[in-house]
């Protein structure tokens, strides 16, 4: 069974997106091992990455996204959707919302994760960071099943673990930022690093700091993706349906290999 697609998974979302599974494998690689388990999306063969280790073990700052990328490009997988939690940034863009990102600021500080080239003399072109071709079909996808969503926005990413303070929210919002997250930077370059078509879509949790008179509780924030979860795997089950593998373009330098 050839594996193209990949979908990765954190907060909320899990392999329950595999329609069948076949089987659960630890990938060991160069950077470290990675949790996958293996199925189908539909009729594709799929696997489906454990971002936070398998029962959602792995904090935000301690996850290894070069063996996370590193072992999905070991299986073959070409394309890959990645479903993250987000906050807001501003008041318009609100909880329960799904985001399709069509761009991020980096502003993490893990030299470590952020490169397969550290030590080599590679410059990749990231324009733009998220795949045109996957991005299309997942807003085909919300055409098809008359969900209501964001065909764009600006991600920035921030090492974690804690939330962000009120200034640095009106900051990341000045700076043209519209959500955040703590997962999303790194694992999108590393990921076109490796030649993959990555996609990004965000459900939004919480208003960020300062926006509301309230604080942000990880308890609701893990019910409200749960919520969303269900329309969310509806909208990647479409958007595979709707892309031919095959004619991909390259993405990356080519230089990589796992």
């Amino acid at each position: 069974m050839q594996i193209q697609l990949a979908v990765i998974g954190g907060t909320g979302i899990t392999a329950n997106i595999l329609t069948e599974t076949t089987s659960q494998q630890v990938v060991t690689t160069r950077f470290g091992s990675a949790d996958v388990t293996i199925g189908t999306i539909g009729a594709v063969p799929a696997v489906f990455l454990h971002r936070h280790g398998i029962g959602h073990k792995i904090p935000p700052h301690a996850i290894s996204h070069r063996a996370n990328i590193a072992a999905l490009a070991s299986l073959g997988v070409r394309a890959v959707y990645a479903t993250t939690a987000v906050g807001s940034l501003c008041t318009s863009i609100h909880p329960g919302e799904i985001v399709l990102l069509d761009d991020l600021i980096d502003m993490t500080r893990n030299q470590a994760e952020r490169t397969f080239f550290a030590t080599d003399v590679v410059h990749t072109d990231v324009t733009p960071p998220y795949s045109q071709a996957l991005r299309k079909a997942f807003i085909a996808a919300g055409a098809e099943l008359g969900f209501d969503i964001r065909d764009h926005g600006t991600y920035v990413c921030t090492d974690g673990p804690r939330f962000e303070t009120p200034a640095e929210i009106r900051m990341m919002a000045r700076l043209g930022g519209d959500v955040v997250g703590m997962t999303g930077a790194n694992e999108a370059m590393l990921a076109i690093e490796a030649g993959l078509h990555y996609c990004g879509a965000s459900v939004v949790t919480n208003y960020g700091a300062g926006l509301t008179p309230t604080g942000i509780a990880h308890e609701s924030v893990h019910e409200i993706v749960v919520s969303v979860a269900p329309q969310l795997q509806k909208l990647l089950l479409s958007a595979v349906r709707n892309i031919d593998l095959t004619t991909l373009p390259q993405r990356g330098s080519g230089r990589f290999t796992p």
